[in-house]
């Protein structure tokens, strides 16, 4: 939890850095920009700028070029998809101050447009981007809200990116809500819509979607197969800023899952990546990532401090934020490792009045537990209480009850060092009644988990009772097939015995032996399709090859059984003949459908 801030920070966007992969891109940018025919071309690829541009004020100045030659259009979709694109934009550097509130008037803009013109799948993601912007706010009620317009508007369209942009936004507010099993049932809706239309964008969505939810339920395999599937997509399209992205995401689950080695090479592959690509601004997060896996979670310092001083990048990206004072305190944490106490001190001190003047509540009270441990280590237990004490009253105001029973448990045992037995009971009770929190919080997760299994299971038993009933039907229809091929070559019998015109033995004979045939290529079909997996190739090769045989053998057996019953039906033996002749081929038909039964 602790780490997170920096993740806050990475997202406020890489201002001033890597100049050298920015003008990769930006001078192809605009060498298009510059060849641009259309409005909408170079509206395009102004906000392709504004989304890559490294110096913030820059990427405004792209945007509202945009945003302006958008509006002389007067092209309402036009309008409506700069100010979804200018939207999320400010959604994706969420941290830095006003742009929640600008997104939130982006996507309120490209609602009115699209409302005007019936755009309806626009005014669906319009929808969907309030929604995501309230949940960002912690307002889950207008998230909600926001979601149940977006599924009203989709219903009313034929749209499949409409459908599952309105499912998956409403499960991700179900899941941020805690309601794990309408989370799931949404997510499932917009997968199978997703996979329906085989779009890789609109499947790479739920499975984001998905891999969340997962996460969320601290069930971190399925969130990684989801995430793994993600990336699949976006390695098949070839799309480098998100294949870069799902890695890094990838790696934190495997460092959440305590698998660091694997998060360790996850990271280094999107290292290499992003080498290729050329694009230096995204292997900043994972230098971060690596940072945090080395210091957060396997508790390295001295391999974190290294790391970060052997990054240079990391160094200036931190002090070009303000965030200078967490390099003196990540020097001290790894002095005070190496048992370099003084030099630890020294930056602790020199810390100390920029974290309390610069940083958030998370900053402050990882600081004191890193001053506090430091105090543990010098036996100096009073200094370290005063120090836990402010990082326990920190956390407890923000309701973190990890972290308020870690530093219950500590301050328990610093107060029974110095025999302060009262407080350690005290302090003790906190603890126990945190530790009930984390259980209760511990079966809800548990409970949900079993909600949405029971919900997969149900399902699952819906699918194969659909399958059975199908296949039931099928049978059914086949057996059917079967009866009316018997009745029908016995009617060509009857008919040998009758007084009838050859005309009509003809056409009885004709239909006879079209619905023999056809039948037999049905009773192939599915075996054809399960051999060639659906290739159209070789479906055809083999019908080809079918109809080569059939045809022809088709139209001698129908010329000898009109020829048989036209000269013979006077004729008791040689009816039983033909008798012979029919049920052979009816027995031959029956041995055909039961081979295809098996």
């Amino acid at each position: 939890m602790r780490y997170l801030f920096l993740i806050l920070l990475l997202r406020m966007g890489l201002v001033g850095f890597a100049q050298d992969s920015s003008a990769f891109f930006g001078d192809s940018l605009k060498k298009r920009l510059a060849g641009a025919q259309t409005t909408a071309d170079k509206v395009h690829f102004l906000m392709d700028l504004a989304t890559t541009a490294p110096d913030s004020m820059q990427a405004e100045v792209y945007a509202r070029e945009a945003v302006t030659d958008a509006e002389l259009s007067r092209d309402r979709r036009l309008m409506a998809t700069t100010y979804l694109r200018n939207g999320e934009r400010y959604l994706n550097i969420q941290g830095l101050e006003g742009n929640l509130e600008k997104a939130q008037h982006c996507f309120e803009l490209a609602e009115q447009g699209a409302k005007e013109d019936g755009l309806l799948r626009l005014l669906t993601e319009s929808y969907a981007g309030l929604s995501r912007m309230w949940r960002i706010k912690g307002d889950n009620e207008k998230a909600l809200s926001f979601s149940n317009l977006a599924m009203a508007t989709a219903v009313n369209t034929d749209n499949d990116s409409a459908k599952v942009t309105a499912y998956a936004t409403m499960g991700d507010v179900y899941r941020d809500m805690k309601n794990m099993p309408m989370a799931f049932e949404h997510y499932s809706e917009a997968l199978s819509l997703a996979e329906e239309s085989r779009d890789g964008r609109l499947l790479r969505r739920v499975y984001l979607g998905l891999s969340y939810f997962y996460g969320a339920m601290l069930e971190y395999g399925k969130a990684i197969d989801e995430m793994m599937q993600a990336y699949e997509v976006d390695r098949r399209l070839w799309d480098g800023s998100n294949m870069l992205m799902d890695l890094n995401r990838l790696g934190e689950l495997f460092g959440n899952n305590k698998q660091h080695d694997l998060a360790l090479q996850v990271y280094e592959h999107s290292l290499a990546l992003a080498d290729t690509l050329h694009y230096d601004l995204l292997k900043i997060t994972s230098y971060f990532r690596i940072f945090n896996l080395y210091y957060f979670q396997t508790r390295e310092y001295v391999k974190a401090l290294h790391y970060l001083l052997g990054q240079r990048v990391l160094f200036d990206y931190l002090l070009h934020f303000g965030y200078g004072f967490y390099l003196m305190q990540i020097k001290a944490v790894a002095f005070t490792e190496e048992g370099r106490y003084d030099s630890a001190m020294y930056y602790f001190r020199l810390a100390e009045p920029l974290v309390s003047e610069r940083g958030n509540i998370e900053v402050k009270a990882g600081f004191c537990q890193s001053f506090g441990d430091y105090y543990i280590k010098r036996r100096q237990y009073p200094e370290a209480i005063g120090y836990y004490r402010k990082a326990f009253d920190l956390v407890a105001a923000e309701k973190d009850l990890d972290n308020e029973q870690g530093f219950a448990d500590s301050l328990q045992r610093l107060y029974e060092q110095v025999g302060d037995y009262r407080s350690a009971l005290v302090y003790n009770r906190l603890a126990s009644a945190e530790g009930d929190s984390l259980r209760a919080k511990t079966q809800e997760t548990e409970l949900m988990k079993l909600e949405v299994e029971t919900e997969n299971r149900r399902k699952e038993r819906q699918a194969r009772d659909e399958e059975l009933n199908k296949e039931r039907r099928h049978n059914i229809q086949y057996m059917g097939f079967t009866a009316g091929l018997v009745l029908l070559f016995i009617t060509i019998v009857m008919l040998g015995r009758l007084p009838v015109s050859v005309g009509v033995i003809r056409t009885v004979v004709f239909l006879s032996f079209i619905f023999l045939f056809e039948f037999i290529i049905l009773l192939l079909d599915r075996t054809i399709q399960a051999w060639t997996h659906e290739e159209p190739w070789k479906v055809l090769c083999i019908k080809i090859v079918l109809a080569a045989g059939l045809v022809p053998l088709h139209h001698w057996l129908e010329h000898r059984v009109i020829h048989y019953i036209s000269h013979r039906r006077g004729r008791g033996s040689h009816a039983s003949g033909a008798e012979g002749v029919v049920a052979a081929v009816t027995e031959g038909t029956q041995t055909m459908q039961g081979t295809h039964k098996i």
